[in-house]
């Protein structure tokens, strides 16, 4: 039947669409790009669907999260996870994922496997990795600029004692090189020793402290006076 001419047509309300979570229910869909799988029209997920909080849950903020295909996550749940390094189990907590996901910006796809000592372990030995790469591109720019090897030689000590290897003759080279430059950097020599030691070389170790011990000034070299002096002590079997 035809509409009479000046009578209004009545509206045709937006197709309702739904998609089924395990968790989150039937969580409605808005017209737009990113819920994946969908046929006709691009859909997205909702980002102010609010569904009941199962005990223990804590709500989650879709607006604040990086997702695309993926089902946001309207609330998280603790979540049972076994340590990719050491295989102990531990919790991926659901405060810590909401910290993960909508603090830090992680996307949703990330996830922890492995447990928080496991996680500190690997944070540190990256640093260590980095620092040593760090202070190879500083030392390659001012090879004689003091700050630059000693870094560089710290960072090389500290590479060795955690990996095993690390550039520790080019490490000496570079404290040689800087001490003909700047005789005054004396924390070169126990640096030096550092090095030795970290190389499985003890008399020289023992001969770089007690030189270091004999050439710095006390003022200011207190602390690694007092470093070379027991490590002398621990040395004095194997360096003699």
């Amino acid at each position: 039947m035809e509409a009479r001419p000046g009578a209004a047509v009545p509206s045709r309300s937006p197709t309702k669409r739904t998609r089924r979570h395990r968790l989150f229910g039937e969580v409605p869909l808005l017209p737009g790009p990113g819920a994946s799988g969908l046929s006709g029209p691009a859909w997205t997920y909702d980002p102010d669907y609010r569904p009941d909080l199962p005990a223990g849950a804590v709500r989650g903020d879709p607006r604040r999260q990086l997702f695309c295909c993926e089902v946001p996550r309207y609330f998280y749940v603790d979540a049972d996870r076994t340590c990719r390094d050491c295989g102990a189990p531990f919790v991926f907590s659901a405060r810590e994922q909401k910290h993960w996901y909508e603090t830090l910006g992680f996307r949703l796809d990330a996830a922890a496997v492995r447990c928080l000592s496991c996680r500190r372990v690997y944070r540190r030995d990256r640093g260590i990795a980095r620092a040593l790469a760090d202070a190879s591109r500083a030392l390659a720019e001012a090879p004689l600029h003091p700050p630059a090897v000693l870094a560089y030689a710290r960072a090389a000590v500290a590479h060795a004692e955690r990996f095993g290897h690390a550039p520790l003759d080019g490490a000496i080279a570079a404290l040689r090189a800087l001490l003909r430059h700047a005789p005054a950097a004396v924390e070169a020599v126990y640096l030096e020793g550092r090095c030795a030691e970290a190389a499985g070389r003890p008399r020289r170790a023992a001969a770089s402290y007690e030189k270091f011990l004999a050439v710095a000034p006390a003022r200011g070299n207190a602390a690694l006076a007092r470093d070379a002096r027991a490590r002398l002590d621990d040395l004095a079997p194997r360096a003699s």
